[in-house]
């Protein structure tokens, strides 16, 4: 799930940005994963989830995907992935998806002390972490940091820096509010990952520093 490692920001702006990915492996649990998966998609829906979709969905929760319809599709999909951002919204699906004992593979993206604290409250051991190592080569090409922390909250660069300036701009001018500008941002990212809750503060502090 390396497409949601890449998020970029603060340790204070981050620590509340969790991604829980659900995935099927090819020559292990890929063929008719379909009950499965929805069983994992109702569990996602008890908790205060922010956004969820999937690349074979062609669209997210937050752009109108429908979650009934969604779940008849599952059956020709092999994952899902689902965005929160409380902490205790990741400990509570954890732990529902440990107690369905599904077989499926369950990966989280976050702050890592903050993923194992999780693990461990829900007496779950990571198998694996994998970890960002940061930013190389001319950085002196990428935009500037307050962009650069909405638009890597989308892993496959579907929203463009120019997008997120030009929102922001109308934010500034009052003819959008933050969480309107979030929505609107959060769109063209299909997959789900795109954190609207986090994005909006972003903007909101991005406005009130430059006044």
């Amino acid at each position: 799930m390396s497409h949601s490692l890449h998020r970029f920001g603060t340790r204070e702006d981050l620590k509340n940005d969790f991604c829980i990915y659900a995935r099927c492996a090819k020559g292990v649990n890929r063929d008719h994963p379909g009950d499965k998966l929805r069983k994992i998609l109702s569990i996602y829906q008890t908790e205060d989830f922010v956004n969820f979709g999937s690349a074979h969905a062609g669209k997210c929760y937050l752009d109108g995907l429908d979650a009934e319809q969604y779940a008849k599709s599952l059956d020709s999909a092999y994952g899902m992935i689902v965005n929160f951002y409380k902490k205790s919204s990741v400990e509570n699906i954890l732990c529902k998806i440990r107690d369905a004992q599904l077989g499926i593979s369950i990966v989280v993206s976050g702050l890592i002390d903050e993923v194992v604290d999780i693990a461990h409250r829900c007496g779950l051991k990571p198998h694996t972490a994998t970890l960002s190592l940061g930013i190389y080569g001319n950085t002196a090409l990428l935009p500037k940091d307050e962009t650069l922390k909405i638009t890597t909250m989308c892993g496959h660069s579907l929203i463009g820096n120019h997008l997120v300036e030009s929102v922001c701009d109308r934010v500034r001018l009052s003819k959008l509010t933050p969480e309107d500008a979030a929505l609107l941002l959060a769109k063209p990212c299909v997959c789900g990952i795109f954190n609207t809750v986090r994005c909006a503060e972003l903007i909101r502090c991005q406005i009130e520093s430059q006044k």
